[in-house]
């Protein structure tokens, strides 16, 4: 922040006009803080400003696939899987009775 004082807004005013307030946020590059009953309550800051300064973030990508979203594992992760497994297949009857 170039200031001493960071640029403020409130709730009330993000929820009427979100459109001034994305548009100041990107015309400053700076932060936002909301306030809400006079408290610091949350920062917006606009999307280009959050990867510049944060890094690229995670990919928001529509997940079109159970791989996509559950991921997958090769024929050996698989192997591996099923012999770790093997001993929970035996059902011992006398600890169920």
């Amino acid at each position: 922040m170039n200031n001493l004082m960071p640029d403020t807004t409130t709730a009330t005013e993000l929820q009427r006009n979100y459109k001034m307030v994305a548009e100041r946020a990107k015309k400053t590059k700076e932060p936002i803080v909301v306030l809400s009953n006079n408290e610091p309550e949350a920062v917006y800051i606009d999307y280009d400003t959050y990867t510049q300064k944060l890094g690229q973030p995670a990919s928001y990508a529509p997940k079109n696939s159970f791989d996509d979203i559950f991921g997958s594992i090769t024929n050996e992760e698989y192997k591996q899987l099923e012999k770790a497994l093997e001993d929970f297949e035996v059902v011992d009857y006398e600890d169920w009775q």
